[in-house]
């Protein structure tokens, strides 16, 4: 475990690139508080535990997201901390993606580090284990990807979701893409674990067209053999519902002569996109964000995120980001340090960010009238970093997109 409050510039130049975290801080102690007590005195710091998947299948995700989450808590701490000058601290693990590990990790950081939310599942079976933990501990979790509707449920009251909406309004934005293009010829790979099965389910509840579904294993790195079974004449491919072959399915379509319009991909960081599909990253492969790079909001971000780092700050960067701001504004609002009212808080929140519409949430936990939004990855750098090896040029936003209900 690593614990860390202030910023150094040196450990985030790994964070902003394509290597992992390289974090330098001392290791958090274990004094068997419960939740909130280590964050409890009026002059402690209030912490956060961040349960990231740093090695595994998702790790790319952890590190871009972990970066824009310190660069919040540094900011953050700055400009004065929350409640009268108290500062925010992260306790940061490694669940390597397993569920089980997770849990353990959220349930360490409770015990003995008194931590008052958390955030970092990317992984919907880490999701789903995570959100029933956070109501056994009465702690509240933010999710940065973990897109399964079974990770929020009328039973999970703690939980909400960040960087991705769950499979049934994105199956939606993306059979209306569908149906406005005119395509007919529409195929899909899906992953066989929870948020794969929920991009299944949803494909056959929304697309108004017959969509020809294969499922692969979610460890499957050679998808040549579905690629095969895909018609030659395809216009669209969905392949978002297989988040960790998203990439590998898209160069394979190329090479065996397929050529859609569009490429649904799942929500993988842009500058991974660029670096792995090259001039090939334009070429249809659509990236699935809610952050909105062509906001003012976020340029201002990305600015003085490379003056510090000197990196690149992404969508993804921006869902690290936008979860500590998050937090402690949901942290002010509540006036204290406590679990369960800042879990009240948050529900109850509009947060202007830099998402393309106000965060709000349902009272389940869902994202209410968020606009999802679908872009190519280019190799134009943006304004607000000319030195980039990447930017973006938008397909396609939804209309905001109303909760979906928590189902049992």
């Amino acid at each position: 475990m690593t614990a860390y409050g202030a910023f150094d510039r040196r450990r985030f130049l790994t964070a902003a690139g394509t290597a992992g975290i390289g974090l330098v801080a001392g290791c958090s102690g274990g004094d068997g508080a419960t939740a909130g007590d280590a964050s409890g005195g009026d002059e402690e710091p209030i912490s956060i535990g961040s349960i990231q998947p740093l090695s595994g299948n998702f790790s790319v995700w952890s590190r871009v997201h972990a970066s824009g989450l310190a660069f919040a808590i540094d900011e953050i701490n700055r400009d004065g901390g929350v409640l009268d000058g108290r500062e925010l601290r992260v306790v940061e693990g490694d669940s390597g993606s397993d569920p089980a590990e997770a849990a353990a990790l959220f349930e360490r950081f409770v015990e003995q580090d008194g931590i008052v939310a958390a955030t970092g599942p990317v992984s919907s079976d880490v999701g789903i284990r995570t959100s029933r933990t956070a109501q056994e501990l009465g702690v509240p979790m933010f999710t940065h990807m973990a897109g399964s509707s079974d990770t929020i449920t009328p039973d999970t009251r703690h939980t909400f979701r960040v960087g991705l909406l769950p499979a049934e309004p994105t199956m939606r934005a993306q059979a209306a893409l569908a149906e406005a293009r005119g395509y007919n010829s529409v195929s899909a790979i899906v992953a066989d674990y929870a948020w794969g099965r929920s991009v299944q389910s949803a494909i056959e509840e929304v697309f108004t067209v017959d969509v020809d579904i294969q499922v692969a294993p979610v460890s499957q790195s050679d998808f040549s053999t579905y690629v095969r079974q895909i018609p030659d004449e395809v216009r669209m491919v969905v392949t978002s519902g297989h988040p960790p072959g998203v990439l590998t399915i898209t160069q394979q379509l190329y090479e065996l002569g397929r050529d859609p319009d569009v490429v649904t991909g799942s929500s993988w960081p842009p500058d991974v996109v660029r670096s792995t599909l090259g001039a090939e990253s334009d070429r249809g492969f659509t990236h699935v964000h809610l952050a909105d790079p062509y906001s003012d909001e976020f340029a201002e971000v990305a600015e003085r995120y490379a003056r510090a780092v000197d990196g690149q700050f992404n969508t993804h960067t921006a869902y690290g980001y936008v979860t500590g701001k998050l937090i402690a504004q949901a942290i002010e609002n509540a006036g204290e340090a406590d679990p369960e009212a800042i879990t009240e808080a948050t529900r109850a929140i509009e947060f202007d960010t830099l998402f393309a519409n106000p965060i709000q949430y349902a009272d389940s936990g869902e994202l209410e009238n968020q606009i999802q939004l679908y872009s190519t990855v280019t190799a134009d750098p943006p304004s607000y970093y000319p030195e980039g090896d990447y930017g973006y040029t938008e397909v396609f936003r939804t209309d905001p997109l109303p909760a979906i209900p928590a189902e049992a």
